[in-house]
């Protein structure tokens, strides 16, 4: 099992959801990914942060949405941290190249040190300084992370953000007729850059892992969600695209099957 403790910096650390009724997302997602939760209050506030766990690890984790994000129409999202050496040094960095702070750096009790940005491409982010909590204990396995992924309109802006900020590089990849850029942390890919599908707006996405494609795009429909493209075959495997019943935007795929390509 692919069990981490701790990442390099750039690398995608982890994934949390944000969301209106988080009663219902956590029946939604435990029952499509086996989660079950820790909900923990956090200190001076009214708000509780629950641990999506599996197999013993922590592997997603779920917050309340925030009033912007309901002013927007938006009921459920999910959101992207890349592990940062410093946040203090990375938002400055942001900010100089050209991206915009939504959150400055700030402690998040003993478990790290966060903040929150738009790069250059209006795409959000988080960067993960960690302390206690060292990022996503378990990846790359059925119902937990298993890959990232930017839609930008400008691949190379995005990509020249990305390394002036955090030392990221970036390559092409063979795909086809697909234009796809992998994003490499030293020697290691940790994310793929592309241009965004239609209608949707520059952002991170978020993949989940699956054993079987089929059986998991069933439960999206059982379990009141949606899907909104696939299963169809991909590099990664077979894939679907789907919505929580709030209209949450993941990605699930098999990568068993990345052969089907």
């Amino acid at each position: 099992m692919p069990r981490r403790d701790g990442y390099t910096q750039g690398e995608p650390c982890w994934a949390d959801l944000s969301a209106e009724d988080t009663e219902g997302a956590k029946a939604f997602y435990g029952g499509l990914f086996g989660w079950t939760w820790e909900d923990r209050s956090m200190p001076d506030s009214d708000m509780t942060y629950s641990m999506a766990r599996k197999d013993g690890c922590n592997v997603a984790g779920l917050g309340p949405i925030t009033p912007d994000l309901l002013a927007m129409g938006l009921r459920s999202v999910w959101n992207t941290y890349l592990a940062v050496d410093s946040a203090d040094e990375a938002f400055r960095k942001a900010i100089e190249a050209g991206g915009r702070g939504l959150a400055e750096p700030f402690d998040v009790m003993t478990t790290g040190r966060m903040a929150y940005i738009m790069d250059n491409q209006g795409a959000a982010v988080g960067f993960w300084q960690a302390g206690d909590h060292r990022g996503a204990q378990l990846i790359k396995e059925p119902g937990t992370m298993s890959w990232s992924e930017l839609y930008v309109p400008d691949v190379g802006a995005a990509t020249g953000f990305l390394g002036a900020v955090l030392g990221l590089t970036a390559e092409t990849a063979d795909m086809g007729p697909m234009s796809y850029t992998l994003l490499k942390a030293g020697d290691e890919i940790v994310a793929g850059v592309m241009e965004p599908p239609e209608n949707v707006p520059p952002s991170w996405s978020v993949y989940f892992g699956a054993a079987d494609i089929n059986e998991t795009a069933g439960s999206v429909t059982e379990l009141g969600g949606q899907v909104m493209n696939g299963p169809f075959p991909t590099p990664l495997g077979q894939m679907i695209v789907a919505a929580d019943p709030a209209g949450g935007v993941f990605l699930v795929h098999d990568y068993s099957t990345a052969a089907d390509c």
